[in-house]
């Protein structure tokens, strides 16, 4: 093509980039479903100690008339313990950094500060549901028995055979078990990856279900939010940490948000008297809890399937 001297805008590095103010987009998801979900107590030590107890397995109580009384066997209470994990999410911004105009318009510290907060609300959730125990000894980070291996009993916890299909039969097996282990205090919520998601979509029995709502005609309703048989019902919830991509096997866990507490010892803060040596801030998001199991038997955890 012959040189036509025209000056074209495509590949001028003298332009302007074409960013608008605020156009940023944190691409990281967002996951405390289960941190939200569950209620908050005190923890006043590393090692937070709590108590279960028993009642009598049901039976006749019957008593003849004017006899003696027959004393029943009493237990005392069992002291269960969890280690107190310290997240923390720290965070060092130059100082020439944040005198530089930015196209979000905000104080750079002030916006890494506030992704470090999501960051800790997202390893917070990850650890709630999949950490497993470390002591902390020998200088090491203590972490917490999470949710699937604190509520880890031989009859809450199935591993199926590997490649097991995902049905509503084995859900219904599952929450049978859990309504005879737990004496009625079933699981409420059940958590699971996509790939199972949308399996238990398929569950339903009005699939392809169209909307008659006024204003809704043509909705075609393919989820299913909540799954109901005689032992209980479940609120259905996709869950990024249930299932990651290095669990080779689908995985489900059903909990009873009533049955499990996290124990701060300190409730997430903003530490901003961190030691610096040069022209820079730095600033920690810190938190520290641990999860409280009060029913084990009103949890479940199934893997082994078919992704």
């Amino acid at each position: 093509m012959a040189a036509d001297l025209i000056m074209r805008s495509y590949g001028d590095t003298n332009s302007r980039e074409d960013v608008v103010m605020n156009a940023i987009e944190i691409l990281t998801a967002r996951e405390t479903q289960v941190w939200n979900m569950l209620g908050k107590t005190k923890a006043i030590n590393t090692i937070h100690a709590y108590q279960t107890d028993t009642l009598l397995t049901a039976a006749s109580l019957a008593v003849e008339e004017g006899a003696d009384y027959t004393a029943n066997a009493t237990t005392a209470p069992a002291r269960v313990t969890n280690i107190v994990e310290i997240v923390a999410s720290p965070i060092k911004v130059s100082r020439t950094q944040q005198d530089i105009e930015k196209y979000t318009g905000t104080n750079e510290l002030e916006r890494q500060t506030t992704k470090a907060l999501m960051d800790w609300g997202n390893a917070a959730e990850f650890d709630l549901v999949r950490s497993t125990l470390t002591s902390g000894a020998s200088g090491t980070a203590p972490k917490m028995e999470g949710v699937i291996v604190a509520i880890s009993r031989a009859n809450n916890t199935t591993a199926h055979t590997s490649g097991t299909t995902w049905s509503a039969s084995i859900l219904d097996g599952l929450m049978s078990d859990c309504w005879t282990n737990s004496n009625g205090d079933v699981a409420t919520d059940l958590l699971m990856g996509a790939s199972l998601r949308k399996t238990t979509d398929s569950f339903t029995q009005k699939s392809n279900v169209v909307s008659t709502e006024p204003g809704e005609v043509g909705r075609i309703v393919r989820t299913v939010t909540t799954y109901e048989n005689a032992f209980g019902t479940l609120a259905v919830h996709t869950h990024r940490y249930v299932q990651q991509s290095s669990d080779a096997t689908g995985r489900v866990l059903a909990v009873n948000p009533d049955k499990l507490k996290i124990a701060l010892l300190r409730a997430p803060y903003i530490d901003t008297g961190l030691a610096r040596s040069g022209d820079y801030d730095f600033r920690a998001v810190v938190g520290k809890f641990t999860l409280e199991v009060h029913n084990r038997q009103s949890n479940f955890f199934a893997s082994g399937f078919l992704l």
